[in-house]
């Protein structure tokens, strides 16, 4: 693989990419909350969450990068695509998680498609507006990946790189967490990141994902007296 589609791949998964990440803690603040998860338990949430839900989403988003990658007919590419999107969207239970995974991939694909230029992308994101399909965060970032002739291993665990240093934020702002304590336990899942980049290689459809706290968290989150992040 060239450097050329390496680096703008590492552009698309930087955390700074401005499709408003930093707003959403997907159930994380909920948890907090509730004295389910403080700075010790940290690093043990997050292996577990890749294990579940990182797996879960890596699953579509080298699905879409592979369908990208190869794609034939657009149409059918992009019916194929958005199906999963439905799917996937589907299989999140709280409202808050469903809601802000698909505005950040509105966002995402937007973004993408004017920036690269690229047609297929255009028209996924027209024909998801025109429809009003929701387009989630994993499978747009796979979309993207594959346009870019990535492959779908190395965008599922660049995808989960991003979700983790996001979600890693999103706690440094919720605990007593420093930067160096936050990048060592970035630095030590990274062996996690790869073996759910691993377990993605699967049909979307029969990857398994069960995390009944956590969801049960995203959902109460809009209870809460008071909120630093959307979900």
């Amino acid at each position: 693989m060239s450097l050329l589609p390496l680096l703008r791949l590492q552009q698309f998964a930087d955390s700074a990419f401005p499709i408003g990440g930093a707003a959403h803690s997907f159930g994380i603040e909920a948890l907090v909350e509730a004295g389910f998860l403080n700075t010790g338990g940290l690093a043990q949430f997050l292996e577990d969450y890749l294990e579940e839900t990182g797996t879960l989403e890596a699953a579509y988003c080298a699905a879409s990068c592979s369908l990208a990658s190869g794609h034939g007919g657009r149409a059918e590419s992009i019916g194929q695509w958005l199906a999963w999107n439905a799917e996937l969207g589907a299989r999140k239970v709280a409202r808050e998680s469903r809601d802000g995974s698909a505005a950040l991939g509105r966002r995402f694909l937007r973004l993408a498609a004017n920036i690269s230029g690229d047609a297929l992308l255009a028209e996924a994101a027209e024909t998801a507006t025109l429809t009003g399909a929701e387009v989630h965060l994993a499978a747009c970032f796979g979309l993207v990946a594959g346009i870019l002739a990535v492959d779908p291993s190395v965008a599922a665990a660049a995808f989960l790189q991003q979700s983790m240093t996001a979600l890693v934020s999103a706690c440094q702002r919720l605990l007593p967490l420093g930067q160096t304590q936050a990048h060592q336990i970035l630095w030590d899942l990274k062996p996690a990141i790869i073996a759910a980049a691993e377990r993605s290689a699967i049909q979307p459809s029969l990857c398994t994902s069960f995390t009944p706290l956590a969801d049960l968290a995203a959902a109460r989150h809009a209870t809460l007296y008071t909120r630093l992040f959307m979900s």
